[in-house]
């Protein structure tokens, strides 16, 4: 694991009037923002991003109230990174499920505020011969950008994911648009498929689609539309345990599953990046909310 003080080396930084650092849930360091352009609230613990509200809107990111913050285990919900490696890796031999970075202690850089009246957050991580640089940008767009490089002497194998979970006012109800047409893997009954029109969630779900254009999530629930973009991001991810699957999980609440819906930029698989020493990859995604 990697080391830091209690601040995540973040004791000296000069914070706008927006944002604030101290302990939260479980006493673990997060950077509170309260910005006009939107709120939110990112944990240093892997850097998980677990709320965000744009200007005069309500909450679009879910994190569990049963979510442990105990700077050991990776927090259910928000938005974790999921690298070095996604699942069980490009060839399926990897331990820890979705690698090592969102458990782990990131150092907080800097903090400044936006000329979008939003403000903008740098994060950093050296472990493995791998350098992380994550920059959150909230605002009435949420806008996240993350870079690997290969710091050792030999090469590197790189997938990464942002994880969005989606807060959504009843997930079977949602309608998610921007993938007619394309293929995916059904990790759930498995095969290889095409999707065929809007997709609508009917029962446990983990999709895994080659899709680099815009998704259209619209939850008639809440009223609202959102649209998640990826930035050099190959494939998306759509996940959801249902009732099934949510019995699974010690951190996850039982009646928690209508209420979040993952929808996922990826840059994984077969579009792993062989990183040679010195060389970088970089990927984000663009969250905004739209009302209906």
């Amino acid at each position: 694991m990697s080391t830091s003080d209690d601040t995540g080396g973040a004791a000296s930084l000069h914070l706008p009037r927006t944002a604030a650092l101290g302990p939260g849930r479980g006493g673990q360091q997060r950077l509170l923002v309260d910005a006009p352009a939107g709120s939110g609230e990112i944990y240093l613990q892997g850097a998980t991003l677990t709320s965000w509200r744009p200007r005069a809107g309500k909450e679009a990111i879910f994190t569990s109230r049963q979510a442990v913050f105990d700077g050991v285990r990776a927090i259910r919900g928000g938005v974790p990174i999921c690298s070095p490696w996604f699942g069980s890796g490009p060839q399926g031999d990897r331990v820890a499920k979705h690698g090592w970075v969102r458990a782990m202690a990131w150092t907080l850089r800097s903090v400044e505020a936006t000329a979008q009246a939003g403000v903008r957050a740098l994060l950093s991580l050296e472990h493995e011969n791998l350098a992380f640089l994550y920059e959150v940008v909230i605002e009435e767009t949420l806008r996240l950008s993350l870079s690997v490089r290969n710091t050792g002497p030999a090469p590197q194998e790189v997938e990464a994911a942002l994880h969005h979970y989606l807060a959504v006012g009843d997930v079977t109800a949602v309608r998610i648009d921007g993938l007619d047409g394309q293929t995916y893997l059904d990790m759930v009954h498995g095969g290889a498929h095409e999707q065929a029109g809007t997709l609508q969630l009917s029962g446990p779900t983990d999709r895994i689609y080659t899709a680099e254009q815009p998704l259209v999530v619209t939850d008639p629930a809440a009223g609202r539309r959102i649209v998640v973009s990826g930035v050099d991001a190959s494939h998306a991810v759509v996940w959801n345990p249902w009732s099934q699957g949510s019995k699974g999980y010690v951190d996850l609440a039982e009646d928690e599953w209508p209420t979040f819906v993952c929808v996922e930029s990826a840059l994984i698989r077969e579009r792993a990046v062989m990183l040679e020493p010195g060389q970088s990859v970089s990927m984000g995604s663009q969250i905004r909310v739209e009302p209906l």
